[in-house]
């Protein structure tokens, strides 16, 4: 056992004492009055009455519950408030201290999988997950489900993965004796194993819109690390960048956060864009939103007036690609889209939809120092008998674990095919 790995189960198996079970009350007790107070609506989808339960529950609870357990019992609270922007984010908190398999997870559309690991358990790449702790990953899903805030089901595709490597989580419901050792089942190439896996660290701080789960990493390897690195996933750091695809005549645009980059903002951004694709005589103009968590949606004027007043607000001539990552101010942004273009949706629905909460108010936790959000605001983009749960896609295109290990994107191919190869003569 590693030190690193003692210290772990060390820190999080005890109970809390005296003095931090008072401490938890008195933040248990700042969002009794601070959630109600800065929610837009905090009872849209609960009652006050389940709300009052569920801090009695957890207060109660603390006698016998380690930091950890807690923090999880937070998360279950501000998932029960029912929308996306009510949270605790473990990661992008650097107060909750949680750590990560040495694997990544990604929902493909064979179910879940190893996207990366570390080095040294490179062997695990593409491995399907069927249980973890011996539970089916069905109903593994089903225990973390409740701690996931989302607007729709997408947020589950996009976030249980994230949730299902953070060992104090798969503990605290049940899925691990401890945080220290965490046992897959796993069906690989070669058949069904179990492995039993230790933390390999804290868990990233993902802060900031833009999704960056897909960024290389140092010590990790990546199963499309021998494949060519697909165009949306080339350029994740930038806010916003294109590209000129000749063969196919089509202007790729990749737009990652709705934020104005330093020196070069939206507006101008846009307009080099459409200039660059009119002078080449673009038959199409693709905006590619998969990694756009949102920011201030304040600035989607910006690239609303560029492509309404284009020419490729046609039929067939302006495509948006969206996946389970595009949400909040991203969100807005293509149901504006959806009112007043033409463009056509493809790819995987968004993890958000037209009327929702949003804008949250954060607040801190005096003693523990976690990081509370409620959504101030509600947002009602669309019309108000709109019961979708997302934008439909006309075009779905799904990305499958052969599709990402070869380096494909099939969002973009079904608007732009591959040429065949030349025949040899």
């Amino acid at each position: 056992m590693t030190l690193a790995l003692l210290a772990l189960i060390l820190q999080q198996s005890p109970t809390l004492d005296t003095t931090r079970i008072r401490e938890w009350r008195e933040d248990l007790a700042v969002i009794r009055t601070q959630a109600p107070a800065h929610h837009a609506n905090l009872y849209h989808s609960m009652t006050r009455q389940q709300f009052d339960s569920a801090l009695a529950g957890i207060e109660a609870s603390l006698p016998r519950s380690t930091r950890a357990q807690v923090i999880v019992e937070l998360q279950r609270l501000a998932a029960l408030i029912g929308d996306g922007h009510s949270s605790v984010g473990p990661w992008r908190d650097t107060a909750t201290v949680f750590h990560e398999l040495p694997v990544t997870f990604y929902f493909f559309g064979d179910g879940l999988r190893i996207r990366a690991a570390t080095a040294a358990h490179a062997d695990l790449l593409g491995a399907t997950v069927i249980a973890i702790g011996g539970v089916p990953i069905d109903s593994a899903l089903a225990r973390v489900r409740p701690l996931v805030s989302r607007d729709n089901e997408m947020g589950i595709v996009a976030r249980a993965p994230m949730l299902l490597a953070m060992p104090e989580i798969l503990a605290a419901i049940g899925l691990a004796p401890d945080p220290g050792h965490v046992t897959l089942t796993l069906e690989t190439t070669k058949g069904r194993r179990d492995v039993t896996l230790e933390p390999a660290g804290l868990y990233p701080m993902l802060t900031g819109d833009i999704d960056r789960t897909w960024m290389p990493r140092d010590g990790w390897v990546d199963a499309r690390d021998r494949a060519p690195t697909p165009l949306w996933l080339s350029n994740a750091r930038d806010n916003y960048w294109y590209r000129w695809l000749p063969e196919s005549r089509t202007l790729y645009c990749q737009v990652n956060t709705i934020q104005q980059a330093k020196g070069d903002s939206l507006a101008a951004f846009l307009a080099r864009g459409i200039h660059t694709a009119d002078s080449a005589g673009a038959e199409r103009f693709v905006l590619d939103l998969r990694l756009n968590g949102g920011g201030n949606g304040e600035w989607n004027r910006d690239i609303l007036r560029a492509l309404l007043k284009s020419r490729y607000d046609a039929p067939g001539k302006l495509y948006v690609i969206t996946g389970r990552r595009t949400f909040s101010a991203a969100q807005m942004l293509i149901s504006a889209l959806e009112d007043w273009s033409e463009a056509i949706f493809v790819g995987e629905p968004s993890s958000s939809r037209g009327t929702h909460y949003g804008d949250p108010y954060r607040f801190v936790l005096p003693n523990s120092h976690v990081t509370f959000r409620v959504s101030s605001l509600y947002w009602q983009l669309s019309d108000p008998r709109d019961q979708r749960p997302w934008i439909p896609v006309a075009i779905p295109a799904p990305l499958s674990y052969q599709d990402y290990v070869t380096g494909r994107d099939p969002a973009l191919e079904a608007l732009v095919p591959p040429r065949p190869p030349l025949q040899q003569r």
